[in-house]
Order: structure tokens, then C-alpha cells, then sequence
């Protein structure tokens, strides 16, 4: 009996890691290909297009100066 109660508990534990692990691998994989929203602060990644500094940078310029 405590062998399969081993293997349950084994069992779970293995699954907790490998989702864990899925969640973590996918989810940057996801956002490495679907970088819409590149301006997000807690990217782990350098983003593909700076839409805010873009901005920023436009609106500078047209600013008139004085």
C-alpha cells in the first residue's frame, strides 16, 4: 500500500513541475512571437517596436520650440 501512495504522491509532484515549467517556457515563447504590445514594462525581452518612445519622440518634435 505505501508503494502506491508513492507513486500518487510522485505522480503529482512530477505533473506540478512539468506544469509549472509549461507555463513558464510557453508563455515567454508566446510572447516572444506575438510581441504586439512591445511598450510593456516587465518584458523580459527587448521589444521589436517602441511605440511609447516613438511617441514621445513625435510629439517633441512637433512641439513648437520657445
Amino acid at each position: 500500500m505505501s508503494a502506491r501512495l508513492a507513486k500518487k504522491l510522485l505522480k503529482g509532484a512530477v505533473k506540478g513541475v512539468y506544469t509549472r515549467l509549461m507555463d513558464k517556457v510557453g508563455g515567454q515563447l508566446v510572447a516572444g512571437m506575438t510581441d504586439t504590445s512591445s511598450d510593456a514594462p516587465e518584458a523580459y525581452y527587448v521589444p521589436k517596436r517602441d511605440v511609447y518612445r516613438e511617441m514621445v519622440e513625435r510629439e517633441a518634435a512637433d512641439r513648437p520650440k520657445g
